[in-house]
């Protein structure tokens, strides 16, 4: 999990219930003109297509003007999951077109289907595009490869034309389970009184069931407001570092995030230091952190595998302490 999602978690707690009171147009897939919808779809089944392949070149030669001038992140995206698209089909969850109008809202809110005071209808989502003007599709594909479940999302723009304005792959599952089971979890965690085993998984839950993050549904909603007023004070968000007390000393925290792998679900924390020069040393003093933060929450044993923690300077230097749990 990137910090990034750990920050945009936290500020939609604030937002979660908030609607603004006018809304752009958006129609559900039931609802699209079918020749819309099959243009987009298509569009979509190709950027897929082109995406196992590893076509990076396709993919940006039609994509929108200011996507190709900086494509390096659906570049990054499609090349560091090579072996996930490798053999796999995609399945067609839905899709979603945007209208803002000539003169879309402030906030770029589009909401699809009917919203009430129990959130959207089944089916429906709430997106959020700041600055979005014009027509835009979202389309969203499910496929299975030899790494487990993904969500492939693609969003396009109407500029003469379907053109890819966004593109993003995200697991389904972590360890073999899915963001359901994620969710209960929380919810015991929480019921216990273990804050930092709820919040996290509150997150992954969150992170594994959002086919990208500038979508919300009624689902997604729920996790935000149980997981609202829970966040520890020690874990940095929105970039703003904590003071953590142990060992005697006062350590800087710079980001405290999950480590997802096929067996393991980690605790990463990054710490500041002057200097990563003397490296038995600074692993000592990383480990000892380690150990501090299992031996204050002792119930981080019931929710994680390892912890790691990395002590970094100002040079980049990258030092790590290794606590195994299990």
């Amino acid at each position: 999990m990137k910090q990034r999602t750990l920050r945009l978690f936290a500020a939609l707690l604030v937002v979660a219930a908030s609607f603004p009171a006018l809304a752009q147009t958006c129609l559900g897939r039931e609802e699209m003109p079918e020749q819309t919808r099959t243009a987009v779809e298509t569009a979509a089944q190709q950027a897929f297509d082109q995406s196992s392949r590893g076509d990076v070149n396709t993919l940006k030669s039609n994509s929108v003007p200011s996507l190709q001038s900086n494509f390096n992140g659906i570049a990054a995206a499609v090349n560091d999951n090579k072996d996930v698209f490798s053999g796999t089909k995609a399945q067609l969850r839905t899709s979603f077109l945007l209208d803002s109008g000539p003169t879309p809202n402030a906030d770029g809110t589009f909401y699809c289907g009917v919203y009430g005071a129990k959130g959207s209808s089944a089916g429906g989502a709430q997106f959020a595009f700041p600055g979005a003007t014009g027509k835009y599709a979202v389309v969203i594909q499910d496929f299975v490869g030899n790494k487990g479940p993904f969500a492939l999302t693609t969003i396009f723009q109407d500029v003469g034309g379907w053109k890819l304005a966004g593109l993003q792959v995200r697991p389904e599952s972590a360890m073999g389970h899915d963001g359901l089971w994620f969710l209960k979890q929380a919810r015991d965690y929480k019921s216990k009184g273990q804050t930092h085993n709820a919040w996290f998984y509150y997150l992954t839950s969150w992170e594994l069931l959002a086919p990208i993050p500038a979508m919300n549904t009624t689902l997604l909603g729920h996790i935000l407001e149980e997981s609202n007023g829970i966040l520890p004070r020690d874990i940095p968000v929105e970039g703003k570092p904590v003071a953590y007390s142990a060992n005697g000393k006062s350590y800087t925290i710079t980001d405290m995030t999950t480590f997802k792998t096929d067996k393991n679900f980690d605790l990463s924390v990054k710490y500041s230091v002057p200097s990563t020069s003397d490296f038995n040393a600074t692993q000592t003093d990383a480990r000892n952190l380690a150990n501090a933060m299992v031996t204050q929450y002792p119930e981080l044993k019931d929710a994680f595998n390892n912890v790691w923690v990395h002590a970094v300077d100002g040079n980049g230097g990258d030092v790590v302490g290794l606590v195994k749990l299990k």
